[in-house]
């Protein structure tokens, strides 16, 4: 159904509805007072189907999550993007009684040894990571309610915060 049919001048179908007897200024002006709430429940009603049809809009595919967080919380530079799950290899650290310690390297020696989080080293898969610039201001309870809605059911998700 095209939004056009929703678009309904109330001021002037009151008005055509009037018999002609009545068109004087005084009754018109009680018309328009009469009918003013009545366009006050259309105007609520437009905005509520408008919200519900972006609702409908938006599926669990990556390209949708994506314009949903950026129509959220960055509308203007539209920075927030949706990565692939990130795996690496875990770095298996010995408890004490196994007396086996792992080198942590120096600066100096110029080998980094990076400790990855269970979605990252395979354990706990996370199907995808979004990745949030540090200077966009958000709630993550927020942002992870909203990305629960619509993700695909038994999808596992990361938020980072990148520099």
């Amino acid at each position: 159904m095209p939004y056009n049919s929703y678009d309904i001048n109330f001021y002037k179908l009151a008005k055509w509805l009037t018999p002609d007897d009545y068109r004087k200024e005084k009754f018109l002006i009680l018309l328009k007072a009469v009918v003013y709430p009545l366009i006050f429940v259309h105007n609520v009603f437009i905005k509520y189907r408008k919200a519900k049809l972006y609702q409908l809009m938006i599926t669990p595919q990556i390209c949708y999550l994506e314009r949903l967080l950026n129509d959220r919380y960055d509308s203007i530079l539209r920075r927030i993007k949706i990565d692939d799950g990130i795996f690496h290899l875990p770095i298996y650290i010995y408890q004490e009684d196994e007396n086996k310690p792992v080198y942590l390297f120096t600066e100096a020696e110029n080998k980094p040894v990076y400790l990855y989080t269970d979605g990252e080293s395979g354990e706990v898969p996370d199907d995808f990571v979004v990745l949030v610039p540090d200077d966009i201001i958000f709630d993550m309870n927020e942002m992870k309610s909203l990305l629960n809605i619509y993700k695909l059911a038994g999808t596992k998700y990361t938020i980072q915060i990148v520099l």
